[in-house]
């Protein structure tokens, strides 16, 4: 068997998707038996505990790419977070040097957009494109001008187009959805031959035994009232959150009982450069009244929490997949998402589907399901039919499959 050494850089941001995505593959893995033959390649201070994976039996295989900073960003790190393309460009230097000492045949995976190394022998993984469909550029105009300017250098747009053209000399590319596939095959001229397509599944945490009591004392944590929508998810430009606090303002107006609760909405992040349109949005007394933010939670408060909600809202602008309309289905929970991107591969019922720029069509779907939760509680129990169409182990055996070639 082919040993496969896997780019585990994501998982030193537990919490993020690919992180999660990476986690789910190797858990897989380690059930199907094939665990030892991996080597996860990781940062010198990452510990597996923090992504659940301590008792997962691979060869971890740390590495330092502090030293490889150009001499002035070393002195920038101290005091300022390095842009996360010259942070990708340190640690492929890192990674290569690890992978020459390795004296055994083996396979690369990079399970994120971008490629380094033997480049026409690994196989990445390509989960959007959506830089693509979205300008992520982050402005704040109560910001001074040279703060801007360090998310928004020239350099952002030929990087990309610099990880495209390195991508596209992949042995073999992974996508997670139909829609991405295309995407590839349209803008990286690759054929559809060498994109194989592995769907993601639902989390494994999404399931469990949950105590009345443990409910009891999360909603009185959190004074989360007996009565919400849920929303997870990311508060990236991307995921369109400005819209969907005006609409639950809105909402708000014609029934003041409406309440949306957002999960990782915290004051830092709202007030951090990431949250400039949201603070706009939150000027309404409206929005104020109808939103409650929690802090990130742990997984199991967070299954909890989805089995609570009355449904759960998504209006994202662009998805690689979508993993929060799976984990809604999960919980027998109605997600409401957008009809954009791979977001119609997963929720196949179009009646679930709503313009992600359509603010009143948002307003008017809330309120409706808000108030008739029987037929909510019936859209949920549809949801749930379409966590059938996905298995971690068959997608955890089909790229294993893939890298063993």
């Amino acid at each position: 068997m082919k040993f496969v050494t896997i780019d585990g850089r994501q998982l030193s941001y537990p919490g993020t998707g690919l992180s999660l995505v990476t986690t789910e593959f190797l858990q897989a893995w380690q059930k199907l038996g094939y665990s030892q033959h991996i080597g996860v390649i990781v940062d010198r201070d990452y510990q597996p505990q923090t992504s659940n994976l301590e008792g997962l039996d691979v060869q971890w295989l740390k590495v330092d790419p502090r030293p490889f900073y150009p001499s002035f960003l070393q002195t920038l790190a101290k005091a300022a977070t390095i842009p996360d393309r010259v942070e990708r460009i340190a640690w492929a230097i890192a990674v290569n040097q690890k992978l020459k000492q390795l004296n055994y045949p083996f396979q690369h995976f990079i399970p994120y957009l971008y490629n380094y190394g033997n480049l026409q022998q690994n196989i990445v993984l390509i989960p959007d494109l959506i830089y693509r469909f979205v300008n992520e550029d982050i402005l704040d105009p109560q910001r001074p001008w040279w703060w801007n300017l360090r998310h928004k250098l020239p350099i952002k747009s030929s990087f990309r187009r610099w990880e495209e053209r390195q991508v596209a000399q992949a042995k073999q590319l992974v996508v997670y959805s139909p829609f991405v596939q295309r995407c590839v095959t349209e803008y990286l001229g690759r054929p559809s031959e060498d994109v194989s397509l592995i769907p993601l599944a639902t989390p494994s945490w999404t399931q469990g035994h949950f105590e009345a009591e443990t409910a009891t004392k999360l909603r009185e944590t959190y004074q989360i009232p007996k009565k919400f929508v849920l929303y997870v998810g990311g508060f990236g430009p991307r995921k369109n959150i400005p819209l969907l606090l005006r609409a639950c303002g809105q909402a708000y107006q014609q029934d003041n009982s409406f309440c949306c609760v957002f999960v990782g909405l915290t004051d830092s992040l709202i007030q951090s450069i990431f949250g400039s349109e949201i603070r706009l949005a939150l000027q309404s007394p409206e929005v104020q009244a109808a939103s409650l933010f929690l802090p990130s939670l742990n997984n199991e408060d967070l299954a909890l929490l989805y089995r609570l909600a009355l449904f759960t809202v998504y209006p994202s602008l662009s998805e690689g997949f979508g993993l929060p309309i799976l984990e809604a289905a999960a919980a027998a929970k109605l997600c409401l998402c957008g009809d954009n991107s791979s977001m119609p591969d997963v929720q196949l019922n179009k009646q679930y589907r709503l313009s992600s720029e359509d603010e009143k069509a948002w307003t008017e779907a809330m309120l409706y399901y808000w108030q008739n939760p029987e037929i909510a509680q019936q859209a949920g129990q549809d949801c749930a039919k379409i966590t059938q169409n996905y298995n971690w182990q068959e997608s955890a055996q089909q790229l294993w499959e893939l890298l063993q070639q």
